[in-house]
């Protein structure tokens, strides 16, 4: 059996056996729940749009407020409307009553709709009328001028850039979990010995890895393009071609982010034989890729930033800042070339020395075996 057909039977027997697992299942599930969830509730719910008030007019003379209030309500970016009955708040004699203390930006809507009623009672009084009191009462608004373009769409894109990290971060650290619980569990069964009967040990760890992969890249996959469809249908994100290209890049970085973590990770299991023991050896991983997923947060924050720009040349961490620097439009071709083949470089000097302590590793049962006498053993 050639190398390339070892690696394809090992890498097609792992994705039947994850398949069948209720667990793998169950998660993919939960995972497309969340983010139908992530992506509609907000609008259902009335978050991030315009606040709605309702006021009553508990008296005559204070209808002309109520009406300021309505006309002037854009301002904030709210919406007032006069009703008779659950009112936010109630106008009578100058006073703003409600059952419970009112929104401040419903109470400050009021105060301006009162001082403009007031201010145009003044000026009407003073000789003005109606059209000069309004004219004067409201000028033209100052032009907001910026020297760099404005993205009307950066909030939109925000959300899209921390919901890909999000993706990422627990695609990687899902998968790698899988990949390092598989180790242990051939080591732990002896499995690994009857593999190892007519397999290389490189193979074995490069068919696990391959079939894993293509596994967590398909459920990826179902999960972007989901998300997608669903935050779309929601109006919650206008999904273009920068969108698009966006989510493909971000899967093609978590290919790479998958091919350094896996290498780690089944290297890191390979060095005990108990379940018990598999979470004191993948520890420091798991903490680098969460150092990756909270320095994330600063990128979409401050993509433009020496964080974000020195983050993405790192390469464990890369695959979790420069997605969002992707989506947010502030990284340009040369870095992310420059990132990809420094994490891509880097992938390739981890693949080789991970297959020579898996390979010295594998086969020793009982404590966990130090990383120099797994290297030693490869050569016997």
């Amino acid at each position: 059996m050639s190398g390339r057909e070892a690696i394809g039977l090992v890498a097609r027997r792992e994705v039947a056996v994850r398949l069948r697992e209720k667990s793998f299942l169950y998660s993919t599930l939960i995972s497309l729940a969340v983010i139908a969830c992530v992506a509609l509730l907000p609008n259902l719910l009335g978050f991030g749009g315009q606040d709605s008030y309702k006021i009553a007019v508990g008296d005559p003379g204070s209808r002309a407020v109520a009406d300021a209030a309505v006309r002037g309500a854009d301002a904030f970016d709210a919406k007032v409307t006069i009703a008779d009955a659950d009112a936010d708040a109630t106008l009578r004699d100058g006073t703003i009553s409600a059952q419970d203390k009112p929104d401040d930006k419903l109470v400050n809507i009021l105060q301006a709709a009162n001082a403009e009623v007031r201010s145009t009672a003044a000026l009407r009084d003073a000789g003005l009328d109606a059209q000069q009191a309004r004219s004067a009462l409201r000028p033209p608004p100052l032009r907001v001028v910026t020297a760099e373009p404005v993205d009307a769409d950066a909030d939109e894109r925000g959300g899209f850039a921390f919901f890909a990290v999000l993706l990422l971060y627990g695609q990687l650290i899902g998968i790698g979990y899988f990949v390092a619980m598989g180790v242990v569990e051939e080591k732990s069964s002896r499995v690994v010995e009857l593999l190892l009967s007519t397999l290389k040990p490189k193979h074995l760890l490069a068919g696990k890895i391959l079939g894993l992969g293509l596994l967590g890249l398909g459920q990826l996959l179902l999960l972007a393009v989901l998300g997608l469809a669903v935050a779309a249908a929601g109006g919650a994100l206008d999904v273009d071609g920068d969108i698009l290209i966006a989510a493909g890049l971000a899967l093609v970085w978590f290919v790479v982010g998958y091919a350094f973590y896996a290498a780690a990770f089944a290297t890191a299991a390979s060095l005990v034989s108990r379940q018990e023991d598999l979470q004191s050896v993948i520890t420091p991983l798991t903490l680098v890729l969460l150092v990756g997923f909270f320095m994330s947060f600063g990128v979409v924050s401050d993509p433009d930033g020496t964080l974000a720009r020195v983050s993405s040349f790192i390469p464990p961490i890369a695959p979790l800042t420069m997605p969002p620097r992707i989506a947010l439009g502030e990284a340009s071709v040369v870095e992310i070339v420059g990132a990809f083949a420094v994490t891509i470089g880097a992938t390739l000097l981890l693949i080789p020395l991970a297959a020579r302590i898996y390979s010295g590793a594998v086969l020793r049962m009982g404590g966990t075996i130090k990383l120099r006498d797994a290297w030693r053993a490869a050569d016997t």
